[in-house]
């Protein structure tokens, strides 16, 4: 991880990062995800399944002739994040935490076709366009990822900046997304660890917040389900995510 002076607080990433198996974490982020753990032992294969989510969902995009990828809240830059499965197209990854901003662009440095900067995505004011811009290049058709923070979002909040992508995205551009979903209250102590800003959508309540992004003939599935020819039977429904374009 280098020379930097080591955290003292743990950091949603670089705990990601640990339960995808990656290299990018501290001890104070393994302590932090083994408590998660302890309520909740799935998050390793819950989040790898989401991971393996979002390489399908812009593979899929991809291949609908997309080559230029926004990614918000987007974490850490590895383990099958989104230029490691569409290679050759251009990427900017985002993010509220600079922590993950600032190793995020430790890591993609001498990566061609990519860039890593700041935005919060309940305020897509915040979006540096010129970094927009020397990242992607002029904007033809954008695919768009936001998975992962939909579920620390109001809906307000959601319908707000998926009407701003929207208007932002030259037609023919397309938005991969997702939810935590009620199977959630499953485990009450999970859900209180997430705090009071967590919120959990069916995909009724998720297709609502979409506005006028116009779903896929996939529909809205569970993350694990979506257009994956090897469903895990050992996945449970926790997170329900799909597709939609701007014609």
């Amino acid at each position: 991880m280098g020379h930097e002076a080591e955290p003292t607080a743990p950091n949603t990433g670089r705990m990601f990062d640990y339960w995808l198996g990656g290299s990018h974490h501290y001890p104070v982020d393994v302590a932090a995800a083994q408590a998660f753990e302890v309520v909740f032992k799935d998050f390793r294969p819950v989040f790898r399944a989401l991971r393996d989510f979002i390489g399908r969902a812009s593979r899929y995009i991809q291949a609908q002739g997309v080559d230029q990828f926004l990614v918000l809240g987007a974490g850490l830059p590895t383990q099958g994040n989104v230029h490691e499965t569409v290679p050759g197209a251009r990427v900017l990854y985002t993010d509220i935490d600079d922590s993950n901003v600032a190793l995020g662009q430790r890591i993609l440095a001498g990566v061609p076709g990519t860039g890593y900067t700041r935005c919060d995505a309940t305020d897509l004011s915040t979006l540096d366009l010129g970094v927009l811009r020397q990242v992607l290049g002029p904007l033809r058709r954008l695919g768009i990822i936001v998975v992962g923070v939909e579920a620390f979002m109001t809906d307000a909040q959601v319908r707000d900046s998926f009407q701003k992508l929207h208007d932002m995205a030259p037609p023919g551009s397309y938005l991969a997304f997702d939810c935590d979903s009620p199977k959630a209250l499953e485990h009450p102590e999970l859900v209180r660890m997430m705090g009071p800003g967590f919120h959990m959508r069916t995909p009724a309540q998720l297709e609502a917040v979409l506005g006028p992004w116009r779903l896929t003939e996939d529909g809205i599935q569970p993350v694990a389900v979506w257009r994956n020819p090897e469903t895990p039977a050992s996945v449970g429904p926790y997170m329900n995510g799909g597709v939609a374009a701007k014609p």
